[in-house]
């Protein structure tokens, strides 16, 4: 639960300002006469009131007093308080105090908790966490806090908090707050503000639904709240990169996540390239004559297989192995304590909000780029046509249907993108929220619609025909020359979905251990035992929140480990008076140790969406 800290208060420095004001005006009233001046020049006798505005002295001391109160209304409005996070709860937004590594196998830099997070002690009381694990290869590196600087604790982001803003505009949903916690009034939290006044709430299978009473009285529609597009690009987290590969698990012919998974060789359309250690895919517009797709399986070492991979031997279980479906893994949760207790992130949750981002590099002037996202066995696909440009949203899956915003249906989403012939691209694909969303170079393509509902329960799916969302996340070339390169996996935000009554943070009726095994396990998806297990995850036709005027719902970003709103003993919210303003921006986070001692982490610093 974060408990913030503050560093310098402001009210301090303003009242030391309207001083210095009060100061420099009075020394100005003090040369000032005591008439008019008349346009001739000369002196003119003045009216009392008149007489006092236009004496010169009683008007500087007026016009010194209103600039100072200017001065101070705009002071007040870009009013911002210092604050230091000491907590993971808004992990991986904001970093309390943690560790900035990088991975002794795969290189990629991930920050983890500095200590145990999931006890009551005082923060200055808790073990040091002794060993930690890349959220990309599972590599369990053990922290050499006594030789490597960069494996010593580093305090928490240092950020700015506007606490003026909400005077002038109401709080917006995904805000991210700072507020003083209700059960205790010395102690200012921060949270992401998930729920407005007088909605009522459900979270289910991590998303947020925004209930109202149906028009016969019986019942609730179900809407879902959706992120606006740069708070949901600062939320997604990364779950595998090709740039990021540890070479021991080439050594021992780990297969590429990415690749034309049961296809045989002479089938295949796509080739690799391994340069580097990065590998580089490419496909022929003859090879595409047929669609030839690219595909991800989610296939993480364990850490038994990493003790076979550090000895050079190769893993059997590989033969057999399906992938597992993408889970709400949180790197900064997962640790180990004195060299031997572990706090676990399981990672179980089924995610189905996913994406995927790449530098397309196309060498025709014709064909189509292929994009698909799964989710519950739907294939939500993307087709760009690199002559017009022109992109068309489809999913085949009967449950799913496009709606405008008004809902009225749309059978082919369709919208002009910036592709045009051969060119290198950045292409991100996100599906999240139950809506599909495209950036082209770093700018968001706007659809007829990227919105859709679906009917009945969605389950991970996998079949023989269809390995569903055991391979979840594609590439496809149909009559295109492509070069691809860098790809991305991300996920959105899993919010766990449990109350204050329920007293845990494990989702469902299945304990995460066994949630882990089955989701290793794709063939046995479709079982009645695992759509039962899974059944947990859905909630009863009725509110789990309920808000009235001028209350409001925040929640961490690190769900898993966020003591927040869904928790707290009483009520779960906040009241609007206890409200201290709007994270605005990092100003400073951790230094680094690299290329010099105490180097400012430039990249960390910026704006808080």
């Amino acid at each position: 639960m974060s408990r913030e800290s503050r560093r310098q208060p402001f009210e301090t420095a303003s009242r030391r300002d309207r001083t210095a004001a009060g100061s420099g005006a009075t020394g100005a009233a003090g040369r000032g006469s005591t008439g008019g001046v008349a346009a001739s020049g000369t002196l003119r006798p003045a009216g009392p009131i008149q007489g006092f505005f236009t004496d010169y002295g009683n008007r500087e001391t007026i016009e010194s007093i209103l600039v100072a109160v200017v001065l101070a209304l705009l002071f007040r409005t870009f009013q911002a308080e210092a604050f230091i996070i000491p907590t993971g709860s808004m992990a991986p937004t904001l970093m309390g105090q943690h560790i900035d590594v990088a991975c002794d196998k795969c290189r990629y830099q991930y920050r983890t908790g500095a200590t145990e997070e999931n006890t009551t002690r005082p923060v200055a009381e808790r073990d040091p966490i002794t060993r930690t694990f890349c959220p990309l290869c599972q590599y369990p590196m053990r922290l050499r806090r006594n030789k490597d600087a960069d494996h010593r604790s580093n305090q928490g982001d240092r950020i700015l908090v506007n606490k003026f803003v909400y005077d002038f505009q109401p709080p917006e949903r995904f805000d991210v707050i700072v507020f003083k916690y209700p059960n205790n009034g010395k102690q200012n939290y921060i949270k992401r503000l998930v729920g407005l006044p007088g909605e009522n709430l459900v979270i289910q299978c991590g998303d947020i639904f925004s209930l109202t009473p149906k028009a016969e009285g019986a019942g609730w529609n179900w809407e879902i709240v959706r992120k606006p597009p740069e708070k949901l690009l600062t939320m997604l987290q990364l779950v595998d990169d090709t740039h990021f590969v540890a070479a021991e698990l080439r050594k021992v012919n780990w297969p590429w996540r990415w690749q034309q998974w049961g296809v045989e060789d002479s089938e295949r359309g796509w080739t690799v390239v391994e340069s580097g250690g990065k590998p580089l895919y490419q496909v022929t517009a003859e090879s595409a004559k047929t669609p030839q797709w690219l595909r991800y399986r989610h296939m993480l070492p364990t850490q038994e297989d990493w003790e076979l991979i550090s000895e050079g031997r190769q893993v059997a279980r590989l033969q057999n192995d399906l992938g597992r479906w993408i889970g709400d893994y949180y790197a900064y949760n997962d640790s180990e304590v004195n060299n031997s207790r572990r706090n676990k992130s399981w990672g179980a949750n089924f995610v189905g909000d996913i994406g995927l981002e790449a530098v397309v590099d196309i060498q025709e002037k014709s064909g189509q780029l292929l994009l698909d996202l799964v989710e519950g066995g739907a294939h939500f696909q993307c087709t760009v046509d690199i002559a017009s440009g022109k992109a068309t949203l489809s999913c085949a899956d009967s449950s799913v249907r496009f709606r405008s915003a008004s809902g009225e249906p749309i059978e082919e989403p369709t919208a002009e993108t910036s592709i045009r012939g051969p060119g290198r691209y950045l292409v991100k694909y996100v599906n999240a929220d139950d809506q599909l969303r495209l950036w082209v170079n770093g700018k968001l393509v706007e659809f007829t619609t990227d919105l859709y509902t679906r009917e009945g329960r969605v389950f991970p799916t996998w079949s023989p025909n269809d390995a569903g969302d055991a391979e979840p996340l594609g590439i496809g070339s149909a009559g295109a020359a492509l070069k691809v390169e860098r790809i991305q996996v991300w996920r959105d935000i899993y919010y766990i979905s449990v109350t204050q009554r329920e007293q845990t943070f494990d989702e469902g009726i299945v304990p995460p251990p066994e949630l882990l095994a089955i989701s290793r396990e794709p063939k046995s998806w479709g079982s009645s035992r695992v759509r039962s297990a899974m059944a947990g995850r859905y909630r009863p036709d009725k509110p789990m929140f309920q808000l009235g005027e001028g209350q409001y719902m925040p929640m961490g970003d690190n769900s898993p480990a966020s003591l927040d709103a869904r928790v707290w003993p009483g009520a779960p919210y906040v009241e609007e008076a206890l409200l201290l303003g709007r994270a605005l921006f990092i100003y400073w986070p951790h230094s680094l140790n690299k290329p010099i001692p105490f180097f400012p982490n430039f990249p960390r610093m910026g704006p808080i969406r």
